[in-house]
């Protein structure tokens, strides 16, 4: 297949679809006070729809593909996500509420506090990825969540890795722990790429990205790039072979929106390494376009 064939195939990013509802506040709240908003607004959220957006305004062909409440609330996330140009012609519909985070923003600080409910909304099943025509793609990420399932979607990607005639036709799996809670270590020795927030590997005991990235290296599987974004202080990343870079925050002129921040970088790194930029120039543009997402609210007019 010619660069430009494999070029004109989609990254799938699979996971979560919720509504964000954004409370604007001059300060952190304390309990039992009753705070008036700066602002309020409600924007599409997930890790894996906030992914795709970011990507598809980068100038990928993307899709997003999870469940999607088919009530009025749904549609409208929905139709969001479309606007940024991600294809969503595989999602699966759910007669349920859709999930919902109510998020704190301290407009002093840029910090983001964040109440999930998933409202019962049920999560997409190995069943429902079966259905895909994995040729079409190039890249899926999963959102580290849901990782039974999961799991067996990996494992439908690598039955299929194992059939295909030509190299180009291989399709990268790549997935990101960010919270501790999920059983990540099963995927562990499925994915090309791993992501893992500060949190998660704050868990793991790791006290900084370069430690992080040097140790999980040891627990992926060969041929695995490992990365590691920790807020202000930058982010790492490490080859297969051991060659480790780091790269320094962008942080903008005011912190405006924490908010997705590492969303955004998962995305724009995925973006380079698409491009053949290596790790260190992927790593350059994940920490600089997410510097940008925090100086703004929203995925809009991001640009490499």
């Amino acid at each position: 297949m010619s660069a430009a064939g494999k070029e004109s195939k989609r990254v799938l990013m699979v996971g979560l679809l919720c509504q964000d509802i954004l409370n604007l506040v001059d300060h952190y709240p304390t309990e039992d006070e009753d705070v008036r908003c700066v602002n309020q607004f409600w924007q599409k959220g997930g890790n894996a729809a906030n992914s795709a957006c970011v990507l598809s305004s980068l100038g990928e062909t993307t899709e997003y593909l999870g469940t999607v409440s088919s009530r009025a609330e749904g549609s409208s996330a929905l139709k969001e996500m479309q606007t940024f140009g991600v294809l969503t012609e595989h999602v699966v519909y759910s007669d349920c509420p859709i999930p919902t985070s109510c998020v704190i923003i301290n407009t002093q600080t840029g910090s983001r506090t964040i109440i999930h409910g998933t409202r019962n909304m049920a999560e997409l099943t190995a069943e429902d990825f079966s259905s895909l025509d994995l040729t079409q793609y190039r890249w899926i990420h999963f959102e580290g969540r849901n990782t039974i399932e999961v799991c067996k979607m990996m494992e439908i990607v690598e039955d299929f890795n194992k059939k295909v005639v030509s190299p180009d036709d291989v399709i990268t799996l790549s997935t990101e722990c960010e919270k501790s809670k999920y059983n990540m270590g099963d995927l562990f020795p499925k994915v090309d790429v791993l992501f893992v927030s500060k949190e998660y590997a704050e868990s793991c005991g790791f006290a900084s990205a370069k430690e992080t990235v040097k140790k999980l290296l040891k627990r992926v599987k060969k041929g695995c790039t490992v990365l590691c974004a920790w807020g202000d202080q930058g982010a790492d990343g490490i080859t297969p072979e051991g060659a480790h870079y780091h790269c320094q925050a962008f942080p903008p002129e005011k912190v405006v929106d924490t908010l997705g921040a590492g969303d955004t970088f998962n995305a724009a790194v995925i973006w380079g390494l698409c491009r053949g930029t290596g790790l260190e120039g992927a790593l350059r543009m994940g920490c600089r376009i997410a510097g940008q997402k925090c100086g703004q609210f929203g995925y809009k007019n991001l640009h490499s």
